[in-house]
């Protein structure tokens, strides 16, 4: 005859569970709370103030010195005198972002976004590339900022030259190092070095290499018989120069997110992969890729915005030239804001620059989701 032991859990009473979640409530908010304030005071805060800011006339030097004006700000961004449209305008850039629209066609069959968002995405780009890029200045016109157009379009190409050359060689890097042992320990060390040095001494490094009399590139090409190329002061090999410079202090970062994401990847997939006779291409394919989604997402994303916020290497080290060929928005804005004393127009630039950084990001993750 055997005994049966009944096993009884304790009661919970309504009390008790009112007890612990006041408690646990106020554990969790004395948590949140010194979060919450900085928060608030150094981040919503800021942006609110720059909205409201962009309606009014503001002096620098006077901040009690401010005229309400609505949308002029916005207006002196984007309009200017004999404005025209033309459907050949800046052809090859407003092609290449009509292409985006039979992406969100692909996107709305695979079913990753609904009918609704895609008539919206496809409208929107339409309205964009179709229409709005299309205006310019006519005969005898100018735009009523012309260095803002400049500026943000310097930003585009760093953004596009910049994002897939650090991501594909942080991924590289990542996929090369990822094994044991103590010289790939001291190689992760090695790129990701540069990561931690300040935007000052990065750009004096690299201002010296650069240098055609005095610097080592120079002197390297000297050794071959080539004549040294003033990179820092060449309208064509400017912007790549800062590119560069870009990427050698920043892969580093992208390395180690990547290596986080191989080696989350179950490695029995791989075992698998190889009994299966599986190349290294196809690995890669079908199963590095797939399991790196997450990562990439997250890195694309940060690279890109961090693109768009370009400023201190290109201002250490070229001041926006030669004539205006590494000029960025964040040069402008800040030049508009503390040097020309016009808070409020450079708090029009801001929320623009803030609006396209937004929406490129929620685009990125509409049209690539964490599963696919």
């Amino acid at each position: 005859m055997t005994a049966t032991v009944e096993r009884t859990s304790p009661e919970v009473t309504p009390s008790a569970f009112r007890r612990w979640t006041a408690s646990d409530s106020f554990s969790a908010w004395a948590f949140l709370i010194p979060f919450l304030v900085i928060y608030l005071l150094f981040l919503l805060y800021p942006v609110v103030q720059a909205v409201i800011m962009g309606f009014f006339d503001w002096d620098f030097l006077d901040i009690s010195d401010r005229t309400f004006i609505g949308l002029e700000n916005y207006g002196r961004m984007f309009w200017g005198t004999n404005m025209t449209w033309d459907a050949t305008h800046i052809w090859q850039w407003r092609i290449l972002g009509l292409l985006g629209v039979p992406l969100i066609i692909r996107a709305k069959r695979r079913g990753s976004i609904t009918r609704t968002a895609m008539i919206a995405l496809v409208v929107g780009l339409i309205a964009v590339f179709a229409i709005a890029m299309g205006v310019h200045p006519g005969v005898d016109g100018r735009w009523y900022d012309s260095q803002f157009w400049g500026s943000f379009g310097n930003t585009l190409l760093f953004t596009v030259m910049s994002t897939p050359a650090i991501v594909g060689l942080g991924l590289a890097l990542a996929i090369a190092l990822n094994r044991p042992g103590r010289l790939v320990g001291f190689l992760r060390t090695l790129f990701f070095a540069p990561y931690v040095l300040s935007v000052a001494v990065l750009t004096l490094i690299w201002a010296f290499l650069l240098n055609p009399t005095t610097g080592l590139i120079g002197a390297a090409f000297e050794s071959v018989g080539l004549e040294p190329i003033n990179w820092l002061n060449n309208t064509t090999w400017a912007m790549p120069a800062i590119v560069v410079t870009t990427l050698w202090w920043t892969v580093g970062f992208n390395l180690v997110l990547f290596l986080a994401g191989l080696q989350d990847i179950d490695k029995s997939q791989y075992e698998a992969a190889d009994i299966d006779g599986a190349n290294g291409w196809e690995k890669f394919q079908f199963i590095t890729v797939p399991g790196l989604r997450r990562t990439t997402l997250l890195v694309v994303t940060l690279q890109i915005i961090a693109s768009f916020q370009i400023f201190g290497q290109v201002f250490i080290m070229t001041r926006g030239g030669p004539n205006g060929a590494t000029r960025v928005a964040i040069q402008h804005i800040y030049e508009s804001g503390f040097r020309d004393f016009e808070l409020g127009y450079s708090s029009a630039m801001s929320l623009f620059l803030f609006v396209v950084m937004v929406g490129i990001s929620v685009l990125q993750f509409k049209f690539f989701p964490e599963e696919g």
